[in-house]
């Protein structure tokens, strides 16, 4: 209820300046279990802003707690996730300001949620639903029973920021009606008990709770603007946006919503349930399954096939899909976790073991490249380096695409530690063809990228499976270059490992880099659904997958080319528990990805 309408420029201009006041008051409840630290800003605590008082929703009691709707329903959240409650009494018209900034992590201030401002921030599942109340002092105004008795001379109060002050504004403002704005509510029911204003425009639920206590007041008209009410979350928590939705969600569900619901309120007109607010069907065009893709390549290049994808599945199922590529791994997962029931990711072994700790999410899907389930990583050397086996890595310069790859890092760094090798300086070389070029340039002494066998010139793997037989053979080195077709070919093999990469830039790249060494094989990519999607609907978007690969090949060999998925099959939890056993090892967490 509380909205503004915030443009853009008015939001960005207004980030410059602190909205934080030195009078703001804090208060702290608590709560038993624990959860995980990287929900809220400070471990443990989840730190809300409000504008209080505003009852029903936010009031002090006489010892200066928070009492209130929205104040039971918070520190209920905050006592299933395991969290401390830290109130901020703060001003209503800077809150989502200071709430950018990174001032609290949560908003609950009988806040509606909009458009506008939903491009700035996150809102839970809404849990309350009102209209704007128009009440008028009676004794001195008996003449006017609505809005439609205003004009010219007329005034009413709202309060700074509302969507009251909004729809007074939009509604009575061409009539000539002056609309007064004042920082506080209360001000604003004194002035219509007073008689400065004509009446007041205000959210039903406070406005009753206000009429009950002064004099004269009464409400002469309800207007139907059908606002629903949400917990406003800070961008970055995606993860405790999830973890409030489906704690709002299990309260609906076991009574603790509606007894909380019964304590603050006796129906007003207007009002309903969080439960009775449900959304549009999974799958609908209204609400369309998200595709998630993580950031293994240019976005473009990704959400193109994803189209593909989506048309196919749409044709085969009759549902609606929406692709995307969040900015990171670590986005991918909490954005599946913040949409438990509409989430399909498609993401590597890492991602998922995290994912699934988290929050749950279920594999359904393993993919194959070139015939296999499963890649390796290689450590590769400069060809004319005297380094002959992976003991001779200790205080060696180290290239890695980065510190979240899987192939590049992570594995390698468990291998290192288990034979007791103990690299040099080690940098991150932006990706694997950036790690591969750090070797061709003499910049680093090894480095540590992903490998696929080679295949002939058919698209036939060849490979015997060991390590000794994984680089191009001796007598084939000399022959390396560029095809017509801009591929890395090697006589009658193409290489398919990082070096691949390279090629147009380095066609010499084959005789000037040489692999040392595989890992032990790490499970491919995959397909996983979010931790509550319908499981009538995963078995049918499986199936349908499935015959997409088989009987189109081509076409999903376009839609996958991102990742050179050429088919998939199916997966298990238990396939990635040696990675669960190696980020275990590592002390690796969302974090770090």
């Amino acid at each position: 209820m509380r909205a503004s309408r915030v443009l853009g420029l008015v939001f960005v201009l207004a980030l410059i300046v602190s909205a934080c006041g030195d009078d703001d008051a804090t208060t702290t409840t608590s709560a038993t279990t624990t959860v995980a630290a990287s929900l809220t800003q400070t471990p443990g605590v989840l730190t809300v802003g409000s504008d209080i008082p505003y009852p029903p929703f936010e009031d002090f009691d006489a010892s200066a707690n928070v009492i209130g709707y929205d104040a039971d329903l918070i520190t209920e959240i905050a006592e299933r996730l395991g969290l401390t409650v830290e109130w901020i009494d703060t001003d209503f018209d800077t809150i989502f300001t200071q709430l950018a900034t990174g001032r609290f992590d949560v908003v609950a201030s009988a806040t509606t949620i909009t458009p506008e401002r939903a491009e700035q921030v996150d809102f839970t599942d809404p849990y309350y639903n009102s209209q704007q109340a128009f009440t008028v002092n009676t004794d001195l105004n008996p003449f006017i029973d609505g809005t439609e008795d205003l004009g010219e001379g007329d005034s009413v109060g709202v309060q700074t920021g509302t969507t009251g002050a909004a729809w007074a504004t939009d509604n009575l403002g061409p009539l000539g009606v002056e609309v007064r704005e004042f920082a506080a509510i209360a001000d604003a029911f004194a002035a219509v008990e007073a008689g400065s204003v004509t009446g007041i425009i205000n959210d039903e639920p406070s406005t009753v709770a206000e009429v009950g206590n002064r004099t004269g007041l009464e409400i002469v008209e309800v207007i139907d603007t059908n606002e629903h009410y949400g917990f406003g979350v800070d961008p970055a928590r995606t993860a405790l946006l999830a973890q409030m939705n489906t704690a709002l969600a299990a309260m609906a569900a076991d009574g603790t919503y509606q007894a909380i619901y019964d304590e603050w309120f006796d129906a007003p007109a207007g009002s309903i349930l969080y439960e009775e607010m449900a959304p549009a069907a999974i799958g609908t065009e209204e609400n369309p399954i998200q595709v998630l893709f993580v950031p293994s390549v240019s976005a473009e290049e990704i959400i193109a096939g994803g189209a593909v994808l989506a048309e196919a599945l749409n044709t085969a199922t009759g549902l609606f899909f929406e692709v995307s590529v969040p900015t990171s791994y670590a986005a991918t997962i909490e954005a599946m976790c913040a949409s438990p029931d509409n989430t399909i990711g498609f993401i590597p072994a890492n991602a998922y073991v995290l994912a699934n700790e988290l929050c749950g999410v279920t594999p359904a899907l393993k993919s194959l490249r070139y015939g296999y389930t499963e890649y390796w990583a290689e450590v590769i050397v400069p060809r004319d380096s005297d380094i002959d086996s992976l003991d001779d890595l200790n205080g060696k310069t180290w290239a890695y695409p980065d510190s979240t790859s899987t192939s590049g890092f992570l594995v390698p760094s468990g291998m290192f530690a288990a034979l007791g090798i103990t690299p040099g300086a080690g940098f991150e070389a932006g990706g694997h063809t950036g790690a591969v070029r750090a070797v061709y340039n003499n910049e680093a002494e090894f480095a540590t990228v992903f490998f696929s066998p080679n295949i002939d010139l058919e698209g036939n793997t060849v490979w015997d499976g060991t390590s000794e037989d994984a680089d191009i053979p001796a007598e084939l080195i000399e022959s390396c270059g560029l095809s017509a077709e801009a591929d890395l070919v090697c006589d009658s093999l193409r290489p398919r490992d990082a070096r691949r990469g390279l090629r147009e830039e380095a066609p010499d790249v084959i005789q000037k880099v040489r692999i040392l060494a595989l890992s032990d094989p790490i499970p491919n990519d995959l397909m996983a659904y979010g931790p509550d999607f319908p499981s009538d609907l995963q078995d049918e978007i499986t199936q349908a997958i499935k015959d997409f690969a088989s009987g189109d090949p081509d076409a999903f060999a376009i839609a996958f080319d991102a990742y050179s998925w050429d088919n998939v099959a199916d997966t298990n939890d238990a396939e990635f528990d040696s990675i669960r056993a190696l980020l275990a090892a590592l002390g690796y967490d969302l974090e770090d990805l």
